[in-house]
């Protein structure tokens, strides 16, 4: 496996100062309610209460946060569906970020245009202002019931961060859970040009698009693992995520993960919020299974920046 079990949990260092060379990330690990959504965005702003401006460079929280995940179809999700610009996570995000001057990412159900609606996530920097927006490619089943697949997977150099990568969730999946398992889909459009499956392990340094990768997910928790220990779940799940990035282990990249907690409707979520460093395989930080919290990561190196 390419990691051991994870280490324990980053701890909040909330009046730390960022160095030149390295950053600190924040994850919100939380159980949003299905549809209420000022109670989710008053719960993200409790969780972060006590986290001082200037303290991190970015905060990452999950897939559709606000909203919740598991709607039955496009009826039951259409009315909570946002303008990526003016909806009320994009607002949240924006007062969030100029508060901790730090970049904020997020994932929402978006209304985009001539009627298609899209699992996607933003990126506002300190000052307020979306740099990126991004709508998920490879859908899950739950997704297929109302989105539309977003164009493809992304990389983009931002200004403060470095050259960057966005995905949610299924993302890292073989598409459909049908492609072969090592075309590392994902993994491969890490590098520009992106990788052909024949070269995945012969990829140069220099060749990299992204030396941080960001995903906001909703990751399940099978049912079949629903006795497993915590411990032994979260050791499992971050192998499996780092494995889905086999191409670029012993890269300069972090890998970024918020997931949320909780059940809804009956599914479990995963948790595993984590910092990963690809370069050393180190987890430099995780969260457990189950519990809410805010992971910050000090320290975290700034790569091809």
């Amino acid at each position: 496996t390419p990691f051991p079990s994870p280490r324990g949990r980053g701890e909040p260092k909330a009046h730390k100062s960022v160095k030149n060379d390295t950053m600190n990330i924040g994850c919100v690990q939380f159980d949003p309610k299905l549809g209420d959504h000022a109670r989710n965005r008053a719960r993200a702003d409790a969780m972060l209460a006590n986290i001082s401006p200037d303290s991190l460079q970015l905060l990452v929280l999950p897939e559709m946060a606000f909203t919740g995940y598991c709607y039955k179809d496009r009826a039951e999700i259409e009315a909570h569906c946002e303008d990526a610009e003016h909806g009320p996570t994009a607002e949240w995000c924006r007062a969030t970020a100029r508060r901790l001057r730090c970049f904020v990412a997020c994932g929402f159900p978006e209304r985009g245009e001539a009627g298609r609606l899209y699992n996607s996530s933003l990126l506002i920097d300190p000052h307020g202002v979306t740099v990126h927006r991004y709508r998920k490619h490879f859908l899950y089943y739950t997704d297929e019931t109302w989105a539309t697949e977003g164009a493809g997977f992304e990389c983009k150099d931002i200004d403060g961060l470095g050259k960057c990568a966005f995905g949610i969730c299924m993302d890292l999946n073989p598409k459909q859970f049908k492609a072969p398992f090592d075309r590392y889909e994902f993994a491969s459009s890490l590098f520009a040009p992106p990788l052909q499956h024949h070269e995945a392990y012969q990829a140069d340094r220099h060749r990299l698009d992204a030396n941080l990768v960001i995903l906001c997910n909703n990751w399940l928790r099978s049912p079949a693992d629903k006795d497993t220990p915590d411990d032994v779940h979260d050791g499992f799940l971050l192998n499996y995520w780092a494995d889905r990035l086999r191409p670029v282990l012993g890269l300069p990249v972090v890998f970024v993960v918020a997931n949320r907690v909780g059940v809804e409707r009956g599914t479990r979520f995963a948790g595993a919020s984590c910092v990963i460093d690809l370069r050393t395989r180190t987890i430099l930080g995780s969260l457990n299974g189950s519990e809410e919290g805010v992971l910050i990561v000090p320290d975290v190196p700034e790569y091809g920046t």
